[in-house]
């Protein structure tokens, strides 16, 4: 296995981090900020939820650690190919508006690394977009 790591770069939001923080604590949002033209069979419950990203694979997402209004990070659950995990990271205080970042890393096998980089940089760049407007 090889280890990954794909950072989005910075983004100013629009919203609080409080907001944005909330937003993303509810698999019900996660949805949107999902590139559409890239996923497909969304489905959510309290705990988790489950997508698949076309070319690549179905995956089921929990949490894995919430600290309010600074970071979320999610873990990939019952993948045999890789296991990642995929956090945002906050800065600034909970009532300003402030700087967000995604950030998935893992471990993959180093051929199918190969393949989903492009991929999953891209998805990662587009996550980022969409949560923070």
């Amino acid at each position: 296995m090889a280890h990954f790591s794909i950072p989005s770069s910075e983004t100013k939001t629009v919203s609080t981090n409080k907001a944005l923080y909330e937003f993303l604590g509810n698999f019900a949002n996660f949805k949107s900020i999902l590139p559409e033209d890239r996923t497909e069979n969304f489905s959510h419950d309290g705990n988790s939820c489950s997508f698949n990203i076309k070319g690549i694979a179905p995956l089921k997402i929990v949490f894995a650690e919430k600290v309010p209004y600074t970071k979320i990070k999610y873990n990939s659950e019952g993948l045999k190919r890789f296991d990642f995990f995929l956090e945002v990271n906050f800065k600034g205080s909970e009532n300003e508006v402030g700087e967000c970042k995604v950030e998935l890393s893992g471990d993959m096998n180093p051929f199918i690394l190969k393949m989903a980089e492009a991929p999953l940089k891209a998805l990662v760049n587009s996550m980022n977009q969409n949560q923070a407007n």
